[in-house]
């Protein structure tokens, strides 16, 4: 019977001891995301890295390098040796077949030695947004002008603990342009330019939080 009791006990103590590991090894096994790309490169990405790779962006810091007076070149510089902020914008061809056609801009902010901000026009919504799921939150937004014409514009936000996205289509009659505004960001980005989101931060309340719209016009 002691010997039933003493082995029951070696059973139990080395269960209870395996458990915590194996639930580490499970832990450390989950995949981490990939991060959302977006023409080659992603939010919190590395300063240096994002000059590497964009050849267009190497470029205008290689122009820079030889004229480091001017003043949009000495915050470009100091963005990439002394993490400050600084803007910089490059562009891609609207359709890869004919490369010299009509370009399309994309804008990016650099401020701590990272990628902080990505913003462009798209014709549709980019595929490589449904990576992130269910967005947070659809909206319309009522606007009308001086004439009296009404339309609805349409804001979709995905708002999660590393990433702030807004899709923003502008349906204004009188624009030429309708395509939509797509803007990536880190969320210090986000509240940096928009301090009310800052109460909306904490996940238990980041979803009922109402997005930061664009002024509807008139």
């Amino acid at each position: 019977m002691r010997t039933k009791l003493f082995l029951s006990l070696i059973a139990c103590t080395i269960a209870l001891a395996t458990a915590p590991t194996s639930h580490s090894r499970a832990q450390q096994s989950t995949p981490t995301p990939a991060p959302l790309e977006i023409r080659g490169h992603y939010i919190g990405e590395p300063v240096k890295h994002f000059f590497r790779l964009d050849f267009e962006a190497r470029g205008e810091m290689e122009v820079c390098r030889q004229n480091p007076n001017r003043p949009a070149c000495g915050r470009l510089l100091d963005a990439i040796e002394y993490g400050k902020r600084a803007d910089i914008s490059t562009t891609v061809p609207a359709n890869p077949d004919n490369p010299e056609g009509d370009r399309e801009t994309t804008n990016f902010i650099l401020d701590g030695g990272k990628l902080v901000k990505i913003s462009m026009l798209a014709n549709a919504p980019p595929e490589e947004l449904k990576s992130l799921g269910r967005s947070t939150s659809e909206k319309s937004i009522p606007a009308h002008d001086t004439s009296g014409a009404k339309w609805e514009n349409h804001l979709t936000i995905w708002d999660n603990p590393t990433l702030y996205v807004s899709l923003y289509l502008d349906n204004n009659p009188s624009l030429q342009d309708h395509r939509f505004t797509l803007t990536i960001e880190a969320p210090t980005e986000h509240t940096r330019e928009n301090p009310e989101a800052a109460e909306s931060s904490k996940p238990s309340s980041a979803a009922a939080a109402p997005p930061a719209a664009p002024p509807a016009a008139h």
